[in-house]
């Protein structure tokens, strides 16, 4: 089996400032494609900038879009539903086919209800249908420190939610980093597995990057998950 593999630019940061650098070296490195956020798009683009240029520049196409949230299981999602709708309008016209949402923080509390768990899917499943208008595949992407970080969540968020609007988009580090068995929690999603963010965790010590180490080096067994055979739905 053959993947397409991109490379996402959040390793160089989240700004506009280092916008061009990430697209740079990952189209160096041979990658497939590239995969930013949406805030960085448009931030880029606010003095006249053209992102779509950028990509042109280094001949490296744009796969997909992380669109972050700021909404709760208690608070409004308009303004980030709003912020997604630009994203993803001008991700599709750069030809990006995947958006990435993300849940928002949890450092006011967890989600522990099934009321909550649903406004939550449903506000993700208005995103997802923007993402549909632009002929985007729209999957879900469990992130260490927001409300959807823990196996638990995870669960939680999918009993509640429609899977196929809202299939998964798991992130092999960010699960291991919450604690969990990310091999284990592929292999029981893999049929709604749209989009994977493949990372290797270093077990709890400090690596100099967020715990996270080079793939391979860490202690997740990156073979067992190529071994699954996933097929994502792009």
């Amino acid at each position: 089996m053959q993947y397409r593999i991109a490379h996402s630019g959040i390793t160089w940061g989240y700004d506009a400032s280092t916008a061009e650098a990430a697209v740079r070296d990952v189209a160096a490195c041979g990658y497939n494609a590239y995969e930013t956020i949406g805030g960085v798009i448009e931030a880029y683009e606010q003095d006249g900038a053209d992102y779509a240029a950028l990509l042109a520049k280094y001949d490296i196409p744009l796969i997909g879009t992380y669109v972050g949230t700021g909404f709760r299981h208690d608070s409004s999602p308009a303004e980030d539903i709003k912020n997604a709708h630009n994203w993803i309008r001008r991700a599709s016209e750069m030809g990006a086919t995947t958006v990435l949402i993300a849940a928002g923080s949890r450092k006011d509390g967890i989600c522990d209800t099934t009321a909550g768990w649903r406004h939550i899917a449903d506000a993700f499943a208005e995103i997802a249908r923007i993402g549909l208008d632009h002929g985007m595949q729209s999957a879900v992407h469990p992130h260490t420190g927001t409300l959807l970080e823990t196996r638990t969540d995870i669960d939680n968020f999918f009993d509640a939610a429609d899977t196929d609007l809202l299939p998964f988009a798991p992130d092999t580090g960010q699960i291991a980093k919450a604690g969990d068995d990310a091999v284990a929690t592929l292999e029981d999603y893999k049929s709604i597995i749209a989009h994977v963010h493949l990372k290797d965790y270093g077990g709890g010590r400090e690596t100099g990057y967020v715990g996270y180490e080079p793939i391979g080096s860490g202690v997740i067994d990156i073979p067992a998950i190529f071994a699954m055979g996933i097929i994502t739905r792009r």
